[in-house]
């Protein structure tokens, strides 16, 4: 077994932390998972993860959070649980979460096992251990709830600007300077807008968001 303690360093602050996570989402590619499991919104984990900005839209890659069953009832806490899911980012609810958070990425890992609001972080970058961290994301995503919203396919409030601009005639430039997004973005979200109306055409995806109270 691989001892973590051995493999790890001490992130002493938030403005460590933030060098850390930002570091490791600064790569364009690459599935990212996180899990958090305080009972404070003080955990500066969360603001991180805020302070990434359009670089979770901008992944090739899926982004995934499990939160607390009881997260959305918070309101410091859901605050940011919207922000996630404007920015694209898939998130369920599991009451079986183990103590701590975890950011994982494939450049690293940023986690703790305290319970207290601003326990030490650390970063951990052997490969030897990634597996293992790998493994423990799966199972806590597999065993985590999908929220009745993401069960019913509705598009987050990011998504439904995308549509209404679309619907206005922007371009995908135009419409990528508005939501502070790239270009490419802008048109990997509006093909998987397409594909979910089931719709051949722009125009088409339009017409059927509005039949589906989306827009």
């Amino acid at each position: 077994m691989v001892s973590i303690t051995a493999t790890s360093r001490a992130l002493p602050g938030a403005v460590a932390l933030a060098e850390a996570v930002g570091r490791f989402l600064a790569a364009e590619a690459g599935e990212v998972f996180c899990y958090w499991n305080y009972a404070s919104s003080k955990d500066p984990l969360l603001e991180v993860l805020r302070g990434t900005g359009s670089r979770l839209w901008d992944r090739e890659g899926e982004v995934r959070t499990v939160l607390p069953r009881g997260a959305r009832g918070v309101p410091d806490i859901a605050e940011h649980i919207t922000w996630q899911q404007d920015h694209g980012v898939q998130v369920r609810y599991s009451s079986r979460l183990p103590p701590g958070a975890m950011v994982l990425t494939e450049a690293g890992s940023v986690l703790t096992t305290g319970l207290r609001p601003g326990s030490t972080y650390v970063v951990v970058q052997d490969a030897r251990v990634r597996p293992a961290f790998s493994a423990l994301a799966q199972l806590l995503w597999q065993r985590a709830e999908v929220p009745p919203d993401q069960r019913k396919d509705v598009p987050s409030e990011a998504e439904r600007q995308m549509l209404r601009m679309l619907m206005q005639g922007l371009t995908d430039s135009a419409v990528a300077r508005q939501l502070g997004m790239s270009d490419r973005t802008v048109r990997r979200v509006v093909a998987q807008l397409m594909e979910r109306l089931g719709a051949q055409s722009r125009f088409e995806a339009g017409v059927r968001a509005v039949e589906r109270g989306w827009i």
